[in-house]
């Protein structure tokens, strides 16, 4: 029972070792600047708006990601095709916008599906050694152009980029081993994001509205924590490594909050708000 007990403790800590350097990749260390002040604030706020308003505006919100949306297929046409930018992107996402205005339902559906497909893959992913998605020292070292190298030697700011990639770099490899593991998946392996996906099917075809409402609340969620997180990150950076050592405790603040916030909207839906008569219309009726 002890080393059963010592077995699981010791694969919890590398478990959260291996998150920690992670995150060390995907996150570098950022500046308290007002754009990332201001842009951490807004995602508080529009996160905080998901979690305990997001049942009252689901039309606006699939509104809003559309436009988003096209906008980011319109970027993607004009540089694809050669278009013009502004014009492709303007017209790309008031058409996205106009449909999902009369079709915000079927994008609901579609989002619990995705959704809940991300959450099953997220934790097929990890249930394997997280170590393994970390860049790896030959992706950071790409091929050596042995006459190249002979020409022209690298200056010191090449020699400090090569040993400390930027985070975009590091993020793409990441990304580039997570892809490799999907792709190694075998039957038993898929099992799990499938099931997720045709549950949240089923759950869309069944009770869209309200499961939209939990899967935007959790969204909210995690987004309005992770924006706190940058934000104390910014002004205490001492505080980075002490967040990324105890990755428990946001997870508990993410779901702490979408209980809070599924509770507030269940309770606005039982006990919504009454509308006081017009002492205009009492007199007028009189």
């Amino acid at each position: 029972m002890l080393l059963a007990q010592t077995t699981t403790e010791n694969a919890s800590e590398r478990w959260i070792e291996a998150f920690r350097q992670l995150m060390e990749h995907c996150v570098p260390p950022i500046a308290a600047t007002p754009e990332v002040i201001v842009g951490a604030l807004f995602a508080v706020g529009l996160g905080i708006g998901l979690v305990f308003r997001g049942g009252k505006f689901e039309r606006q919100i699939v509104m809003a990601f559309a436009l988003l949306f096209g906008g980011y297929v319109g970027y993607y046409l004009s540089n694809a095709f050669g278009l013009p930018g502004p014009i492709t992107i303007a017209i790309t996402s008031i058409a996205s916008t106009a449909l999902a205005y009369k079709t915000y339902k079927l994008w609901l559906a579609t989002g619990s599906v995705v959704v809940l497909f991300a959450i099953g893959l997220t934790l097929q992913l990890g249930r394997g050694d997280l170590s393994s998605y970390l860049p790896q020292p030959e992706q950071m070292n790409g091929p050596v152009d042995v006459e190249k190298a002979r020409i022209q030697l690298p200056t010191p700011e090449q020699q400090q980029n090569n040993q400390n990639p930027d985070w975009r770099t590091q993020l793409s490899r990441i990304g580039e081993n997570i892809a490799a593991t999907v792709r190694d998946f075998d039957f038993f392996a898929w099992i799990l994001p499938i099931s997720a996906a045709v549950l949240g099917a089923a759950l869309a075809y069944w009770a869209l509205q309200t499961f939209a409402i939990l899967w935007l609340g959790f969204l909210g969620a995690n987004l309005s924590v992770l924006a706190g997180c940058t934000l104390i990150c910014c002004k205490w950076p001492d505080m980075r490594d002490a967040i990324f050592a105890q990755p428990h405790v946001p997870a508990y603040v993410v779901l702490g909050l979408w209980i809070v916030g599924l509770i507030w909207q269940a309770k606005e839906a039982r006990f919504p708000k009454k509308i006081l008569p017009s002492s205009d219309g009492d007199d007028s009726g009189s």
